[in-house]
């Protein structure tokens, strides 16, 4: 009698369970899954912040080392005309082949020239950073151009302050109109090298 009970029960139970799950979805399958006239308020995320990326898309080496504190295999002296002086920013070369120069930072333009040392040059600024690129082929931006990060600026090209180092970009990192090492901002966003 007691399992005769149960399977009473459990058969009951099975039949309810059957019968609202049926009716559930009878009833919500008429629902509309969407109602243009529905405003639903969107939200902008926040852009996420840059973060410092290399100034070329290959696998370019330093070929002359900042000089500063940080110690290096690489040389941070550069002798011209018979004189050294201390490099106050870093070359990058790949296999003496010109390659893409693009920008480390989004920012705006505020320099833009030719020298007859150093080649075509220009310096692009992010909030309190100032990053020159020297030793390009040609300039394709003019004073008050926005550029995005990772956009082209020039090519790399050889200059007679550095012709040994043949094909290459020079980089300058200056905040707040002090030089700062390159390598030290790499990965990193603007707030973070406050």
């Amino acid at each position: 009698m007691v399992i005769a009970s149960l399977s009473f029960v459990l058969a009951i139970a099975v039949v309810t369970t059957t019968y609202f799950l049926t009716n559930e979805r009878e009833e919500t399958s008429d629902i509309p899954v969407s109602n243009e006239q529905v405003n639903i308020p969107v939200i902008s995320l926040p852009k996420s912040e840059e973060q410092a990326m290399r100034p070329y898309q290959v696998d370019a080496q330093i070929v002359l080392d900042f000089y500063g504190e940080r110690k290096s295999e690489v040389p941070n002296m550069t002798k011209f005309e018979g004189t050294y002086r201390a490099n106050q920013g870093i070359d990058y070369a790949y296999n003496d082949e010109a390659f893409d120069v693009t920008a480390i930072f989004s920012g705006e333009v505020s320099e833009v020239k030719e020298d007859p040392l150093f080649g075509h040059s220009c310096t692009i600024v992010s909030g309190d950073l100032a990053i020159t690129y020297q030793s390009l082929q040609d300039m394709r931006l003019e004073v008050g151009s926005e550029i995005k990060q990772g956009e082209a600026i020039s090519l790399a090209a050889a200059n007679i302050y550095n012709k040994e180092l043949g094909n290459h970009v020079h980089i300058v990192v200056e905040k707040n109109g002090e030089r700062v090492d390159p390598e030290s901002i790499y990965g990193k966003t603007l707030a973070e090298l406050k």
